[in-house]
């Protein structure tokens, strides 16, 4: 295989290896550091005397072990992290296709942050599964484990999601859209019943200011009180201030800014025609990549 070829390859493959990444680590520099010293590793292998039979699943078996030593590597890093802890957001832009970021479900921010509840491996075993399709036997060979072994991580990766409360909802494209739009009209009349109606009753607020933003450290719950805190926003909202529809996750999201820095994302989590959650990034180390 030449040079050209082998890159070729490489590329072919590349936006699901940054996908597992993502999908491990909630962070899009991390991701990509795994990216590049998966294709570091693939350029020093003998392509060409039988070393790699699957390319493919070569290069996951890297990224998804790379991406587990870091993770353990991170976690000793957020035990001290100031609040709630939310992943670094993927925006894409509000007419971006429905398929511009695959498999939502398993994207989100709502399931990034609760997938914080598993170890290492159980999360490598669960976004390989959930996201990418392998069955038991290839995860097995991809994490040098063995099949039984990766079925009791599997199976008490979803016992810990339960009872964790990971969101079972993926709403329709339109309808999310539609509670987007009637979500910002209501937050312009400064009233708090408008907004509140367009939330569940046992509505949460999740924010990640990191110790760098204001933002509320511990989940807020209840429709009336997350009405009242967003109207809070919008009076104090400086006259500068300016929001742009975007998607985060694939879920419809405001990105909030003034006319010098984004200062926030808010992406909601819809069920049931109702908004169940908003998950609010307002620390800065996650939102330069957005700055104007």
């Amino acid at each position: 295989m030449t040079v050209q070829a082998a890159d070729d390859v490489f590329l072919a493959h590349r936006g699901a290896l940054f996908g597992l990444a993502y999908r491990m680590l909630g962070s899009i520099a991390d991701a990509e550091d795994i990216v590049s010293d998966t294709y570091l590793r693939w350029q020093r292998t003998d392509h060409d005397h039988g070393e790699i039979n699957d390319p493919r699943a070569y290069l996951f078996s890297i990224t998804a072990r790379l991406s587990i030593d870091t993770l353990r590597s991170a976690r000793r890093t957020r035990v001290d992290y100031v609040g709630t802890w939310l992943p670094e957001p993927l925006v894409t832009d509000w007419e971006s296709p429905a398929d511009v970021v695959e498999t939502r479900d398993t994207l989100s921010l709502g399931l990034l942050m609760v997938l914080e509840q598993l170890t290492p491996v159980e999360r490598a075993v669960f976004v390989l599964r959930e996201a990418f399709s392998y069955p038991h036997g290839e995860i097995a060979a991809l994490l040098e484990s063995s099949p039984a072994n990766v079925r009791q991580h599997y199976r008490r990766a979803q016992q810990r999601l339960t009872r964790a409360g990971a969101p079972r909802f993926l709403a329709d494209r339109a309808q999310a859209d539609e509670l987007m739009h009637r979500f910002l009209a209501a937050s312009m009349t400064g009233e708090v019943q408008p907004l509140a109606d367009l939330l569940a009753a046992d509505a949460v607020l999740y924010a990640d200011g990191g110790g760098k933003a204001s933002a509320i450290r511990d989940p807020a719950h209840g429709r009336l009180r997350l009405a009242r805190f967003f109207r809070g926003l919008v009076r104090q909202a400086p006259p500068d201030l300016r929001v742009d529809l975007v998607r985060a996750n694939g879920a419809p999201a405001m990105l909030v800014r003034t006319s010098d820095e984004v200062i926030g994302i808010y992406a909601l989590e819809v069920g049931d025609g109702e908004i169940r959650a908003i998950h609010a990034v307002r620390n800065p180390d996650k939102l330069h990549r957005l700055s104007p």
